[in-house]
């Protein structure tokens, strides 16, 4: 047995010498691979000199800076250049290079095969000029001509919205934002490089653009349009009942200078399952999509909530709205929770409610005139994958009844154009009254009953008579025999929210209180006026809208802003001081049932509209 032992150790030992030996020599032919990456140190400007003085090298973005002397002819400026022995330099060291007009182009090679391009600026002692300027590993082209220099940035290189851009000015200058800065690039911005004498200035307007990330933009088949998804990466695509799912050429919309495999055009099999898509952008970054198509008709009722199901609703108001709205509709009804929007759970829904009031419950929604987004949860805030998704669905035939605190989601649509980080004007539809818009918003207690709020839809109030339309069917009006205005809200507590329009004055042309001035408004955003609140008189602020598809037909006064490709119509209760609001606290609202009705008869008049 000893000996076994001992022949088996001696086994163990040549074989350990024998994988050294192979380790050896596959190192060594790894040691011996030749491959043919050039030496990039082989290409580089060892030095650049004008004179006595020496230019500053940055060698990471391949920029040359430095400044002459006051006064100095830069049109004829002889640089000597040192370079590695196996390199040249066009232009030539020693030769006379024209400065004057901005940055000149100097491309060094090496004989290994090694070639790198530096951008030199030159400028004079007290001459306001940005030598260069960069913004992480991108350089700016600088066009003194124009005094202008653009910036393209990748894809994940930051956000627009927050850059700190680095540049070098002239001796004997400053400029007003510091090298270093972060500001807002998603419009352009002005440097402004003054000399040391205080009489002599240059402005550069500084626009900073940015390569797209891979993405799919539209994805149409036979006029249909799909639903993206862009967070799960796919693609649902609702065809009528029957369609033949084996012989489909989707029509794929892409940003400028991306591709897509297989293209646009091509025809696919849908029949057996998804089908892949990869898009790939400019900077040969890729992006994977799963597109499914079904043939089914979208009957389902759906109301978006914040918490997991109707039980967990936090907000009184939602849960009544979506209690009501699962026993009305039964089978077609369904709950999503706003988190868990997906293009595969929005895709068999026709008709989706979005609703809730929370005042009595501060669950922290509030608004500014700075930022009213802020009354939405972050899934419904413009660019969240959630509110992408509901935009894709809107513009394929989605419809949508919206009240109360998320009244704002309509900008996140992209249906209604608006900027809150810039002042109300033309092209600019931010909400004008911002009343009760912190996070309790206003809890009245103790009201009267004769205290009552309503939509306001006298003729007067509107465009028209909208009183006719089938949205009123069934309810009860007063206001004499002319059914001036809708009852909905006599309770003694009451919540509120006044955000919403009041008029466009400075944004429309005419802007308030005629009935003309609710015709431009139509006019401009394809949309029915339907009402204010009960006791104006006149077409004073906007209560109740439908905003009807833009992808036929649009009226001469409509705003270019506003995308053309929406089938989907919105029909949003913007304030609740028209007393919509669902549970009345603990109180009695004598007109409950027209809120209940009011409710299904926009929904069904949505259902019933064909978007084909």
């Amino acid at each position: 047995m000893k000996t076994i032992k001992n022949h088996l150790a001696i086994y163990k030992i040549a074989l350990a010498f024998l994988i050294l030996i192979f380790t050896v020599i596959s190192c060594s032919k790894d040691d011996n691979f030749s491959d043919n990456v050039p030496d990039y140190t082989e290409s580089i400007v060892q030095s650049f000199k004008v004179g006595s003085k020496y230019a500053d090298i940055n060698h990471t973005i391949g920029t040359i800076t430095m400044t002459l002397p006051s006064g100095t002819d830069l049109k004829n400026v002889i640089p000597e250049i040192r370079l590695p022995e196996s390199a040249t330099v066009t232009p030539a060291s020693g030769s006379t290079v024209d400065f004057s007009n901005g940055p000149v182009t100097f491309e060094v090679v090496s004989t290994n095969g090694a070639h790198r391009t530096y951008t030199a600026s030159i400028g004079s002692y007290g001459d306001p000029k940005i030598l260069s300027f960069s913004i992480g590993d991108k350089l700016g082209v600088i066009d003194e001509a124009n005094n202008t220099i653009s910036v393209e940035i990748g894809s994940q290189d930051g956000n627009l919205n927050n850059l700190a851009p680095s540049f070098v000015i002239a001796g004997g200058t400053t400029v007003d934002v510091a090298s270093g800065v972060a500001r807002d690039f998603t419009s352009p911005k002005v440097y402004t490089v003054l000399s040391n004498n205080g009489y002599t200035a240059k402005q550069y307007t500084v626009t900073v653009t940015q390569i797209q990330v891979p993405r799919i933009d539209s994805f149409v088949i036979n006029g249909t349009v799909g639903i993206i998804d862009n967070a799960a990466n796919s693609i649902v695509v609702i065809l009528p009942p029957g369609s033949n799912l084996a012989s489909l050429a989707p029509v794929i919309t892409l940003p400028a200078e991306q591709t897509v495999t297989p293209a646009s055009g091509v025809i696919q099999d849908f029949s057996t399952g998804k089908v892949t898509y990869t898009v790939k952008n400019k900077e040969n970054l890729t992006k994977v999509y799963d597109v499914t198509v079904e043939s089914i008709a979208p009957t389902k009722y759906a109301f978006l909530g914040l918490e997991n199901d109707i039980s967990s609703l936090v907000d009184d108001d939602a849960k009544a709205a979506a209690t009501w709205m699962q026993t009305t509709y039964g089978a077609n009804f369904k709950y999503i929770k706003i988190a868990d929007i997906s293009a595969q759970n929005i895709g068999d829904v026709k008709v989706a409610m979005l609703y809730y009031l929370t005042p009595s419950e501060n669950q922290n929604f509030s608004a500014s005139p700075s930022d009213v987004s802020t009354m939405l949860p972050a899934a419904l805030r413009a660019g969240a994958s959630q509110a992408n998704v509901l935009k894709s669905w809107v513009k394929g035939g989605g419809d949508m009844l919206i009240a109360g605190d998320p009244s704002p989601f309509i900008f996140s649509l992209g249906r209604v154009p608006a900027n809150f980080g810039a002042a109300r004007a033309p092209g600019n539809y931010v909400f004008s009254e911002f009343g009760c818009a912190g996070a309790s918003g206003c809890y009245d207690t103790g009201k009267p009953a004769d205290d009552v709020w309503g939509l306001g839809m006298r003729d007067t109030n509107n465009s028209g008579n909208r009183r006719t339309h089938a949205i009123f069917n069934g309810l009860t009006f007063d206001g004499g025999a002319g059914n001036e205005y809708l009852p909905l809200q006599n309770s003694a507590n009451r919540e509120v929210r006044l955000i919403w329009w009041q008029h466009f004055d400075g944004i429309l042309n005419p802007s308030c209180c005629g009935s003309d001035a609710a015709v431009k408004f139509e006019k401009t955003l394809a949309a029915v006026k339907f009402g204010t609140l009960r006791h104006i008189g006149d077409a004073f602020g906007y209560g109740a809208v439908e905003f009807k598809r833009t992808d036929l037909t649009n009226d001469a006064s409509f705003d270019s802003q506003i995308p053309t490709d929406y089938k989907g119509h919105v029909f949003t209760i913007s304030n609740t001081i028209v007393g919509y609001e669902w549970n009345s606290n603990g109180s009695a609202n004598a007109y409950q049932n027209n809120v209940k009705d009011f409710t299904k008869n926009i929904i069904d008049y949505l259902y019933s509209i064909n978007n084909d």
